[in-house]
C-alpha cells in the first residue's frame, strides 16, 4: 500500500486530501472517492478506506473546502452542501484522468453529509460514478433547515442569521438557504445504478426513515439496517464493512 498527497484548486480554494493505493493492483484500478461529514474530516473516513483498499480500490480521502477543520483552505461561513457538491465535482475530474484510475469503475461513498453530497454529485455525473455507497446519508439536512434546528442550531427559518454556530462550526446564511433550496429525493433518484445505504437503527440526528424512502425512490438500492448510532462510533461499523464488501462483490464491483 502507498500513500500520495495531493491538492487541486476549486472554486478559489485549495482541496487536499490523500490517494491510498491498494498493494499489489493492477492498473488502470478501480477507484472510490470518500467523503466526510459535517464538522468532520478526512481521518474520520479512514475506516472506510480501509475497507475499500482491501478490497482493491485506489481510495481517495480529502477534506472539504471551507469545512471549519481539515487540510483544505476556505472560511466555514461560506460553505453549504452545494458548495462542497461542488468540490466533489471537481476532485471527480481530477481523479478520472489520473493514468493509474480506471476511469469507467469509479464508486462514490460519502458519510452522514458527505453522503448527501455524494448523492447529489452522484446524480450529475451519471456517466462518470459506476456506483454509490452511502453511510447514513444525511438525507434530513433540507427539511433541519425549513424548519429552523439545524443539529445544535436554531433559528426562525424565514430570519435566518448572518452567521450561526453548529456544533463547532460557525457557519453563514448560505448553508442555510442552500439547504432550505433543495429537494433531494427529486434529485438524487436521476441516478440509477447500484446504491448501497447503511443506516443504523438508532441514529437519533437523522432519522432511518429518511434512508427508508431513498431506498424506495431509487431504481437500484439496497438499504442495509444495523444496530448503530449516527457514525457508527458506538457500534455498527463492523456491520456496514461486511454490507459493504457483500454489496461489491454482488455487483461485481
Amino acid at each position: 500500500m502507498s500513500i500520495k498527497l495531493f491538492s487541486i484548486y476549486s472554486h478559489s480554494n485549495t482541496l487536499r486530501g490523500i490517494i491510498i493505493k491498494p498493494k499489489d493492483a493492477v492498473y488502470p484500478c478501480k477507484t472510490a472517492i470518500v467523503s466526510h461529514g459535517f464538522a468532520s474530516n478526512l481521518t474520520i473516513t479512514s475506516p472506510y478506506a480501509k475497507t475499500l483498499v482491501k478490497a482493491g480500490y485506489v481510495t481517495v480521502l480529502f477534506d472539504f473546502c471551507m469545512s471549519g477543520s481539515g487540510l483544505s483552505s476556505g472560511n466555514s461561513t461560506g460553505m453549504s452542501v452545494l458548495t462542497e457538491k461542488e468540490n466533489l465535482n471537481d476532485l471527480l475530474y481530477y481523479v478520472k484522468r489520473l493514468p493509474y484510475v480506471d476511469e469507467k469503475n469509479i464508486v462514490l461513498a460519502g458519510c452522514s453529509q458527505g453522503g448527501l453530497v455524494s448523492a447529489l454529485s452522484a446524480a450529475e455525473n451519471i456517466e462518470d460514478v459506476k456506483a454509490l455507497l452511502l453511510y447514513y446519508p444525511a438525507l434530513c439536512i433540507p427539511d433541519d433547515a425549513r424548519r429552523g434546528h439545524m443539529i445544535t442550531a436554531k433559528f426562525a427559518p424565514d430570519h435566518v442569521p448572518e452567521t450561526f454556530h453548529a456544533i463547532t462550526v460557525k457557519l453563514g446564511r448560505k448553508y442555510a438557504e442552500d439547504a432550505a433550496s433543495l429537494d433531494p429525493y427529486k434529485e438524487i433518484v436521476a441516478f440509477e445504478k447500484p446504491v448501497l445505504i447503511v443506516h443504523g437503527i438508532e441514529d437519533t440526528l437523522v432519522n432511518i426513515d429518511y434512508s427508508r424512502r431513498a431506498q424506495r425512490e431509487y431504481k437500484n438500492c439496497t438499504l442495509v439496517e444495523v444496530h448503530g448510532d449516527h457514525g457508527f462510533i458506538k457500534k455498527g461499523f463492523r456491520a456496514s464493512r461486511k454490507a459493504t464488501l457483500k454489496f461489491l462483490k454482488e455487483h461485481n464491483l
